[in-house]
């Protein structure tokens, strides 16, 4: 395979994106390739995602919406109304937008999703982008991220009966119910499950520090145990548990875990 096309590849991918994105310096085949060179193969999928072009942004089996900060194109269309910092767009089109997205998987993805189950959906999504676009541009000071992603991914999996779960006990007894359900449109006849994985990115601090460094004045993950993580991140998703003085906020990630 040839370098460039190497390049190309590892470009078209998240986790390429975001190596390209936050590296100092890149290397291919132990020669040193500009940044800047690098990031120009990015260009093109980010021109994609801005012109809601999905077919496009369709890379192997996930579609990818991602926001870089300081891009030029960093606020998407499909994610924001207007192009700034709290500027999302309605919940009303994020679920045209889940539904579009579903569709570039087939008639058979998106006909499988009922109306009342989309409105969950896009509920769910919404909620959590909300939390992205407020919260993973910035630091536990407040202070804004010269460099930061967030953004939302859809992937298209198939699992089997003899897939490899890890340590995931409550995904392993998830599919395997829905391997031996007789009834079920997400299953081929050869025993195959197909799956959609939604994903609700980004590249803040995270829940659990956030939480930790407003009420106890955690300034790393190494301040903090697991348990402590564990039970932060859970605090959070409770209705009114919130940084912020008001008593009206708190409530949006309480929605997401109800949607």
């Amino acid at each position: 395979m040839a370098n460039q096309e190497i390049q190309n590849r590892f470009a078209s991918t998240l986790p390429g994106m975001a190596g390209l994105y936050f590296s100092d310096m890149v290397k291919s085949a132990d020669v040193e390739v500009s940044r800047y060179s690098s990031l120009k193969l990015v260009a093109p999928y980010v021109n994609a995602m801005q012109e809601r072009s999905l077919g496009r942004a369709l890379r192997g089996a996930a579609i990818i919406l991602c926001c870089f900060a300081g891009a030029r194109n960093e606020y998407l269309n499909a994610l924001y109304e207007k192009p700034m910092p709290k500027g999302v767009r309605e919940v009303s089109d994020f679920r045209v937008l889940i539904s579009q997205m579903l569709g570039q998987f087939g008639d058979r993805v998106v006909n499988s999703v009922g109306q009342l189950q989309l409105d969950y959906l896009s509920g769910l999504i919404y909620q959590l982008f909300l939390n992205a676009d407020e919260h993973g541009s910035y630091d536990i000071s407040g202070n804004r991220y010269e460099t930061a992603m967030r953004g939302l991914a859809v992937r298209h999996t198939i699992v089997d009966k003899n897939g490899v779960y890890g340590a995931d006990n409550p995904l392993q007894a998830y599919l395997t119910k829905l391997l031996l359900t007789e009834d079920v449109s997400s299953r081929e006849q050869d025993g195959k499950v197909h799956l959609i994985e939604i994903s609700v990115f980004d590249t803040g601090p995270g829940l659990g520090l956030r939480w930790l460094a407003a009420k106890k004045g955690a300034q790393s993950y190494q301040d903090i145990s697991l348990k402590e993580e564990e039970e932060a991140v859970q605090t959070c998703f409770e209705k009114h548990a919130s940084t912020k003085a008001s008593q009206l906020m708190g409530q949006g990630l309480s929605q997401a875990l109800w949607a």
